[in-house]
């Protein structure tokens, strides 16, 4: 059971988007576990996995995009090669210039939560190179994928 308190309930969440891991060789340490910036790598795919379903594929082609500008992670749980894991995905908040983006890494076998990334991404200009407010098109995408309103 997680003790600290999350935005919201990480074990029991209807996640909409997830993305499978693929361990590989060169993500573990010398004690065969996953090390923490592979952890980092795998909860960009997920955040990838989850702009592309908000987004489209266009998302980075444009002047409007968004940046990760704050996150932390709690490590819970060793992640070994024989472990199934994926990483679930969601917006807990909208404001005017960010999101905040919560992601689990779970063993798909027993559906433990390994690690946790509580992050902020912000809108940004790249032609400006400034925080912009999150598009209207970005708010209502995240509100049909969460099933909620922002």
């Amino acid at each position: 059971m997680i003790k600290k308190q999350y935005p919201i309930d990480i074990e029991n969440y209807s996640y909409k988007v997830k993305a499978d891991i693929q361990l590989r060789f060169n993500d573990l340490d010398g004690y065969g576990h996953a090390n923490n910036s592979s952890m980092q790598a795998f909860f960009d795919i997920g955040r990838a996995a989850y702009l592309s379903k908000c987004c489209g594929p266009d998302f980075y082609k444009g002047d409007s995009t968004m940046l990760v500008v704050s996150y932390t992670t709690d490590f819970i749980r060793q992640i070994r090669l024989e472990n199934e894991v994926e990483v679930r995905v969601a917006v807990h908040r909208i404001g005017y210039k960010s999101i905040g983006m919560i992601m689990a890494i779970v063993d798909k076998k027993n559906n433990q939560v390994c690690a946790v990334s509580d992050s902020v991404m912000s809108g940004f200009s790249k032609r400006t190179q400034a925080s912009i407010p999150i598009l209207e098109r970005w708010k209502e995408k995240i509100s049909e994928i969460e099933g909620k309103t922002f």
